[in-house]
């Protein structure tokens, strides 16, 4: 019994000696580094844009990493205010600085769309919507907003027209000139489609000087409605003339329209002077 015990107490004291040996090993091993996200590329936005742009043109940002990734990153735009309209640019696109680059171009593109309209501006955020691709860049980057402010293309050899309704009709607008060289002429039809609003650019500086009316083809609906037209001048200056268009009464001077279109009445409802260097356009 006595050599019994002695060995027992000889295998405690070595298995008591192991846990020792291994506790002081695992205090000695040093803990895993932390991973910084201090060498992270940071990102920049730059521009060569500045001011107001005009319709037509193409805004480029360079999106600019401090170092290059082995990874993708991909940036996407979120329209967060502004007064333009989805006709006013292209679809604006993600972009992706590729794996082993620095640099991105984000393009904005202004559409020429021919409507005559005030001063418009386009905000725009740059994110990263990827979660695991948030944490390649620098924690304390900040995409800052994009705002651009754009005008309309003004063309300085004509006047342009836009004629807009408040109802559901298709409505016609016809120009006529009525000068010593041209009388009671037919001068435009671009104002005859089926758009609302219409539009015309059919009275240019260099046509005869003189007096050309904007009319509105009465195809028989006899309806009241509203009209707006908007005037694009050649120095880039704009106006509004509204009104109200009377189906019932017509207080307009009037004449017969085309033959081919089966003679409809053509209401005079503005009066274009032309001098050859300006337009004068008052409301009949």
């Amino acid at each position: 019994m006595k050599i019994f015990s002695k060995i027992n107490i000889i295998g405690l004291v070595f298995l008591l000696g192991c846990f020792a040996s291994c506790e002081t090993e695992t205090a000695e091993q040093d803990p895993s580094e932390i991973i910084s996200p201090d060498g992270n590329p940071t990102v920049t936005l730059t521009t060569d844009f500045s001011g107001t742009a005009m319709e037509g043109e193409t805004i480029d940002y360079t999106i600019t990493f401090s170092k290059p990734l082995e990874r993708a990153v991909t940036f996407t735009p979120t329209i967060i205010g502004g007064t333009a309209d989805s006709h006013d640019f292209a679809e604006l696109e993600s972009v992706t600085v590729q794996p082993y680059t620095t640099e991105a171009t984000f393009s904005i593109i202004l559409e020429s769309d021919y409507l005559v309209e005030s001063t418009e501006t386009l905000d725009i955020q740059l994110e990263i919507q990827g979660i695991a691709e948030k944490y390649l860049v620098h924690p304390n980057t900040v995409i800052p907003e994009i705002n651009i402010s754009f005008d309309n293309v003004a063309d300085p050899t004509l006047l342009t027209i836009n004629f807009a309704w408040d109802n559901d009709l298709d409505m016609d607008m016809l120009i006529y000139s009525d000068t010593s060289v041209y009388p009671a002429t037919l001068w435009g039809t671009g104002g005859a489609t089926g758009a609302n609003p219409e539009i015309d650019h059919s009275i240019w500086l260099e046509d005869p000087v003189g007096d050309y009316f904007v009319t509105i083809l009465d195809w028989g609906e006899g309806v009241d409605f509203n009209y707006t037209y908007t005037l694009g001048y050649p120095d880039g200056t704009s106006e509004v003339i509204s009104g109200t268009f009377d189906g019932t009464n017509y207080p307009y001077e009037f004449f017969a329209g085309p033959s081919s279109w089966g003679s409809p009445n053509a209401y005079k409802i503005l009066k274009v002077v032309n001098d050859g260097t300006k337009f004068v356009v008052t409301a009949l």
